[in-house]
């Protein structure tokens, strides 16, 4: 039993140890303010982010010196995230038509930074159209990213045509209609476990010609 939890904590430790993350430098520091209180500076930070998926910042804190005295210190709560590395929606188009309703698919390119491949539990999506969803559902196990390359993955999304109906007045000259995409992307990390990369795209995409619907019967 005891081998069995050394083995365990050594693989754990192994994949921490591969874990890349992300990387961050001071670019420069520079006079931003005077008032009657005192002189704020500015850091400029540079940070890298490794993953995939955006990484929530919980705090900065600083500590400021000069002659080997703290001349200012503190912290700077919730000042944001660390955007996505190269996971993006590539396109959303029409991918069939049926007596049900219209698929289109969304084309996602995501890339994987790391040397072995990583598990996808599920896709979910919300498709809306003029603040009215459209189309909503999940796409489970789709695969796998393999290891230190870019995926792409195709994710069907379905509208019935009675809902296409109530679209009518929104129908732009070209015969298409705005939309927005929501896309949450669950993946299983080492060690960590179950995480959603969150992804959302705004654009048009067309809608059937009557000619279409006809060469479908």
């Amino acid at each position: 039993m005891a081998n069995l939890m050394e083995k365990a904590k050594n693989f754990v430790s192994e994949k921490v140890v591969e874990m890349k993350k992300p990387e961050a430098s001071v670019m420069d520091v520079d006079l931003k303010d005077i008032s009657r209180d005192a002189v704020t500076y500015n850091a400029k930070i540079s940070v890298q982010n490794p993953y995939s998926h955006s990484v929530p910042i919980c705090q900065i804190s600083y500590t400021l010196k000069s002659a080997g005295r703290v001349i200012a210190s503190g912290t700077v709560p919730d000042p944001g995230s660390l955007m996505a590395k190269d996971t993006t929606i590539l396109d959303v188009g029409l991918k069939d038509i049926s007596r049900d309703g219209i698929t289109y698919n969304a084309k996602i390119s995501v890339q994987n930074p790391y040397s072995h491949s990583i598990p996808i539990c599920q896709i979910s999506y919300t498709l809306k159209s003029a603040g009215r969803v459209i189309a909503s559902g999940t796409m489970p196990d789709p695969g796998s990213l393999t290891g230190n390359e870019t995926t792409i993955l195709d994710v069907p999304l379905k509208v019935a045509h009675s809902v296409l109906v109530t679209l009518v007045k929104d129908i732009g000259a070209d015969w298409d209609i705005d939309y927005e995409l929501e896309l949450g992307l669950t993946v299983d990390f080492p060690v960590i476990g179950d995480f959603t990369i969150p992804l959302s795209s705004k654009g048009e995409i067309k809608l059937p010609t009557l000619s279409d619907l006809w060469k479908k019967e």
